[in-house]
């Protein structure tokens, strides 16, 4: 099976090419050029160095993130293109998922780490289980205190193996010589880590793991400095209020409280029982999404896809979260899979009264195609039918 790997994440990429577990050719980015310039030149080296072609590969594997939203999406776009041409699978790997199995050490955990910029890192713990790795919650951007805590929480004091192509951004922190969690030595892994995504993606093929172009979506973690930034300060709502950095990740059964709370401050949203959630998200067709920041959950939506067509069901966001665009994260991920999945148009109810919720579908493209009477209870309303079409290709 011939792989080629590649990884964008940041400013030390890579490119790797492998016959199975195998490393034939690799090259790293070890200039200042961007990753639009230089991918497609290093691709064509190791392909030529190995005496291959492109269309000879089997399987593409792809660092999906965390890291950079330039580098990510070069490195993704490219992968998308080359799997609809040419007919073949995508293995779409975590960055520090590939750090973490570079860690030579034998302690129960692993945790990989590298610098996220801004005084944060991006980092994740794993559970040594054999010789695999379990991780444990999702990947995170944090700052290095607030990472080494958690950890030191998550492994009620034992043993921890850290891993990083650059330990800096933790260890010149004045908490990591006194922190029980930290140790006294860092595994210093090579930045060319595209061979390790390779024989990840090749354990993925193996186990039939694959995914198509359309499923392939990036993990940035973080968002984009033009979301984070306003007017080039800090990092700031368009009211001028701090954003918290935020994710948007599917729902868990552990979120239901979560949700619950929210919709006791949010009477114009749908108000379901708890076991209702976890229900949804077993339904063929089902999207569940949460929106999390560093508080915990603070936003949901719920959907559903029926052959080409899909419906909003139900979207809130807690009252004190409002006004700093998880709304917005949470639908526009939503349209992005159902456009992905081949959906042709999306339908929604919204209260009649509820008028900055109308002005907010309409400004992503919702027209108005009905209504539904005395729809909602508690109070009795009439129900705004909207519909998002998504062009088709001519």
């Amino acid at each position: 099976m011939l792989i080629l790997a590649l990884d964008t994440c940041d400013l030390h990429g890579s490119v790797a090419l492998l016959r199975d577990n195998s490393v034939l050719q690799a090259v790293s980015h070890d200039t200042a050029e961007d990753y639009s310039s230089w991918l497609l030149p290093a691709v064509g080296r190791v392909l030529e160095a190995a005496g291959s072609k492109l269309d000879q590969v089997d399987v593409f594997a792809a660092a999906a993130g965390p890291g950079s939203f330039t580098g990510v999406r070069v490195g993704l776009t490219t992968v998308k293109a080359w799997a609809e041409v040419y007919g073949r699978g995508i293995a779409a790997v975590s960055r520090l998922e590939a750090l973490a199995e570079e860690s030579s050490g034998k302690a129960p955990y692993v945790a990989p780490f590298f610098d996220a910029r801004r005084n944060q890192v991006f980092g994740a713990l794993f559970r040594r289980q054999g010789a695999q790795l379990q991780r444990l919650e999702e990947e995170m951007v944090i700052a290095p205190d607030k990472f080494l805590d958690w950890c030191a929480a998550q492994t009620a004091g034992e043993p921890i193996d850290w891993v990083a192509t650059d330990p800096k951004c933790l260890t010149q922190t004045a908490q990591w010589a006194l922190h029980p969690a930290a140790s006294k030595t860092i595994e210093v892994i090579s930045p060319i880590l595209a061979p390790r995504i390779g024989k990840i993606g090749y354990q993925q093929a193996r186990d039939g793991r694959l995914i198509d172009a359309p499923a392939l979506d990036a993990n940035y973690v973080r968002r984009s400095d033009a979301e984070l930034f306003w007017k080039g300060g800090s990092p700031m709502s368009p009211d001028k209020q701090p954003v918290p950095t935020r994710k948007i990740r599917p729902f868990r059964s552990a979120d239901a409280i979560a949700l619950a709370k929210i919709l006791d401050n949010a009477a114009e949203a749908a108000q379901w029982p708890l076991e209702s959630y976890d229900r949804m998200t077993h339904l063929s067709g089902a999207l569940a999404l949460v929106c999390e920041t560093e508080t915990g959950v603070t936003g949901f939506l719920i959907a559903r896809q029926v052959a080409d067509e899909a419906e909003v069901l139900n979207v809130a966001v807690l009252t004190e979260a409002r006004r700093q665009g998880q709304a917005s994260a949470l639908l526009t991920a939503a349209l992005d899979q159902f456009r992905n999945s081949g959906v042709l148009r999306v339908f929604l109810e919204v209260r009649e009264s509820n008028q900055p919720a109308i002005l907010f579908y309409t400004k992503l493209g919702f027209t108005s195609s009905g209504r539904r009477k005395a729809y909602y209870r508690d109070p009795v309303e009439d129900a705004v039918c909207m519909e998002l079409k998504f062009p088709t290709a001519t």
